[in-house]
């Protein structure tokens, strides 16, 4: 549910004049500690319920912004008061009479303790702002603080307790309660004097809801039969975990039409698999339609949500160390140096948590299908090499053919049995799990030959099945003795290249051959980048020059491979015949 489209704070804590736009079924809010972020929350529970939070009654003297409040100070002109102004997308049966949308702005000042005046929209005439007061009279705004202690969920229990109050299956249990304890404690008051009281028993209490805050939940475990007090027994995690599906029901069952929550850090005490499944719980909770959700996070789990029913905003401090909101176009142009430059890491654990989970993803369905893989390489009598791209595969056999004839006496094969090409980071780890996966029995030899780059000097290095060759520094030796590791040697002039961890097999040709060009088709490369902050403005700058600074477009590589690599003449490749040799030196042993 999306009906909140705007919410617009002035002059309320940290925020001097900020706006919200665009917001969605979830909407997450993310920044440092103590940037504002909880405020929004915060700003929404003063608009529904006329309260900062839960456990603090607005204070206009609190809650007044510092910056605004000393420019009143320093002129007579500037009033002092408080304002949240929400813009509301409106519900189809509300049209006829409110428009397509419509803003209700509560304002408070100095001089109404916490009293508010209301403006409307201009489009909404006198006669019909009852409807408008009726409309957010159907509102619920639920506030899950940070800490989810005992009082949050008393505070549930209680709320819970409303809901079962008007139900007459409820209330005939309670009476019949009531008639039970009468009957059990008859003679309690038998003794007693007739001046004192014609007759006296036991009531139920008068207000239940103070009985049901006092109930707990009670959780089963694992085994089917262990019964654990929620509140008293459980986990912080596991408590926290039962927040939603409380607020679920009591959303569902609740006299209230529309339902916002304001769910401070919803991550908090779970570990990272907890977190993840309930970022998703919380999506999927927004677009079943009948609750908007406004969340503040630390957590990559959350960040990393993306739907078109999720919307971000980034809580940051101005000079002013006002606090301000990045987001739309603003949010997508976030960089993670600049963010990591400011010791905010989010964005950039974000990034790497949503690598890994592809890079796991593609490892997932490799491991699926690498059991025909290894069929197929069980069925070669030859030793085996396998490369990280097809690309590569390419480009050996055409090196054996120019260099020493025919074909060489061992099968070269792609270890991507999808219908990639790209190499890289995933082409690296699908080699090292086929290395990993040569049983102790194989009939042949497999050497995985891997690009002395990031991702490939990463995944030769392997696990501790593997160990350090004694006779080759580049190698690395499974303990069954049946697989290796063969890091790319390095010919003399690309040592720069190595150095920077940044050679790729296609660079094992010099120069002047990598800039050839053949039925227009040529290997294109282009600068490795850095981002450089010069005052507040994030310029790209080329790192340096040469090939040792370039790197390869993908894209461009089976143009080269295909059809610029067979064209070359023999003395272009005379740096594979050293890889050539150390293979040949592997299989010899």
């Amino acid at each position: 549910m999306k009906f909140i489209k705007e919410i617009e704070i002035a002059y309320f804590r940290s925020f001097y004049k900020e706006t919200l736009y665009k917001c969605s079924d979830l909407n997450i809010i993310f920044g440092k500690n103590d940037v504002g972020k909880s405020n929004i929350i915060r700003a929404l529970n003063l608009f529904f319920n006329n309260s900062t939070d839960d456990a603090t009654d607005f204070n206009f003297d609190i809650d007044f912004s510092d910056k605004r409040r000393s420019e009143s100070e320093n002129s007579e002109g500037i009033r002092k008061f408080i304002y949240v102004k929400i813009t509301f997308s409106t519900p189809s049966n509300y049209r006829k009479s409110l428009g397509n949308e419509f803003y209700v702005k509560r304002q408070w000042t100095v001089s109404r303790d916490d009293e508010y005046v209301e403006e409307f929209s201009s489009h909404i005439k006198a006669n019909q702002r009852h409807i408008v007061t009726r409309f957010l009279n159907l509102i619920r705004f639920i506030h899950i603080p940070a800490i989810k202690d005992t009082a949050t969920f008393r505070k549930l229990l209680g709320d819970i307790y409303d809901i079962l109050s008007n139900s007459e299956d409820f209330l005939k249990t309670v009476e019949d309660f009531a008639s039970r304890v009468q009957s059990s404690t008859s003679e309690l008051f038998s003794s007693m004097p007739k001046e004192i009281a014609h007759r006296s028993k036991i009531s139920a209490p008068s207000r239940m809801v103070e009985l049901f805050e006092t109930l707990d939940f009670e959780t089963i475990g694992a085994d089917g039969h262990t019964a654990k007090s929620l509140t008293l027994q459980r986990g912080d995690g596991i408590k926290a975990r039962h927040i939603p599906e409380i607020l679920n029901f009591i959303c569902d069952r609740d006299s209230y039409q529309f339902h916002i929550w304001g769910f401070e850090e919803p991550e908090n005490s779970l570990d990272f698999v907890s977190a993840e499944a309930e970022a998703s719980r919380f999506l999927k909770l927004a677009l079943a339609g009948h609750v908007q959700v406004f969340v503040t996070t630390h957590s990559p789990s959350f960040y990393n949500l993306n739907d078109d029913g999720v919307r971000k905003f980034y809580v940051t401090r101005d000079d002013d160390q006002q606090a301000t909101i990045v987001q739309g176009r603003n949010l997508e142009k976030l960089d993670i140096v600049s963010a990591v430059g400011e010791g905010f890491y989010l964005p950039a654990v974000a990034k790497a948590l949503e690598e890994y989970s592809i890079r796991e993803a593609d490892a997932a369905i490799f491991r699926a299908q690498a059991e025909a893989f290894q069929e197929q390489i069980k069925a070669f009598t030859q030793p085996v090499i396998l490369t990280e791209g097809k690309t590569d595969e390419v480009i050996l056999l055409e090196a054996w053919r120019k260099l020493r004839g025919g074909r060489p006496p061992f099968k070269i094969k792609c270890c991507d049995i999808t219908d990639g090409t790209d190499g890289g980071s995933a082409g690296a780890s699908r080699l090292a799990l086929s290395l990993r996966a040569v049983p102790y029995d194989s009939s042949n030899i497999v050497i995985g030959l891997f690009d002395r780059d990031d991702a490939g000097i990463k995944e030769w290095r392997l696990d501790g099945t593997f160990v350090a060759d004694d006779f080759f520094s580049n190698v690395k030796t499974s303990k069954n003795g049946k697989s290796f590791a063969l890091l790319l040697p390095v010919p003399d002039f690309r040592s720069d290249c190595a150095k920077n961890q940044n050679l790729p097999i296609e660079f094992l040709f010099p120069d002047d051959y990598l800039a050839k060009e053949v039925d227009g088709k040529s290997l294109e490369l282009k600068p490795i980048m850095a981002t450089r902050k010069l005052g507040e403005e994030n310029f790209r700058v080329k790192i340096g020059d040469g090939t040792a600074f370039q790197q390869i477009q993908d894209s461009s590589k089976v143009g080269f491979a295909q059809f610029v690599v067979p064209k070359l003449p023999k003395e272009a490749f005379v740096a594979f015949e050293f890889l050539f040799k150390n293979i040949e030196d592997i299989i010899a042993r």
